[in-house]
């Protein structure tokens, strides 16, 4: 007799973190978490019924990548365009074309830094994602956006509640 593989459902939002590209996966009865840099993959599993608390904490993540890549954009695109005024400003010398060569590489490196910078801003405000469980917090990998991890708790938490049963009452804890 085999046993039954759960069917699982990808919760959209996935992340970029420091431990590699997570997804977030819902099965019957818990989360799964996966984590996979290149061919490696570590996967953590958290049941529904010892779930407490799902967090979602807004962080400054996209403040301080706005700042590198446009800084990064910015610096290449004014290496670059002097270059460019240089060559143009002395095209009789026959050293102009130099300038033509060297404004290539930092224009197209500029416009690089400049599309993730445009990327990141599109993409949304940054957050980072906790679950609570009988063992204590977990920082989840998935996902790193506000505009997903807002979807991805409203699904989680509802999906805990069904499975926990009514936070009970007030007066309910009251015994006469």
């Amino acid at each position: 007799m085999s046993t039954a593989t759960p069917a699982y459902r990808k919760i959209p939002g996935g992340g970029f973190s420091w431990k590699g590209h997570g997804r977030l996966w819902l099965a019957e009865d818990h989360l799964l978490e996966v984590t996979s840099i290149l061919v490696l993959e570590q996967y953590r599993r958290f049941f529904f019924q010892e779930a407490r608390a799902f967090v979602v904490q807004r962080t400054n993540l996209r403040l301080i990548w706005g700042w590198i890549l446009g800084g990064a954009g910015a610096v290449l695109g004014l290496v670059a365009g002097s270059a460019l005024w240089v060559a143009l400003a002395n095209s009789t010398e026959d050293w102009h074309i130099a300038f033509y060569f060297a404004a290539g590489p930092f224009g197209v490196g500029a416009l690089f830094f400049l599309t993730l910078w445009v990327i990141n801003l599109l993409l949304g405000p940054t957050c980072r994602c906790h679950l609570l469980t009988s063992t204590g917090w977990h920082a989840l990998s998935a996902p790193t956006r506000m505009g997903p991890a807002g979807r991805a708790q409203a699904q989680i938490v509802s999906i805990i509640q069904t499975a926990q049963g009514p936070a009970p009452t007030p007066e309910a804890a009251v015994t006469p």
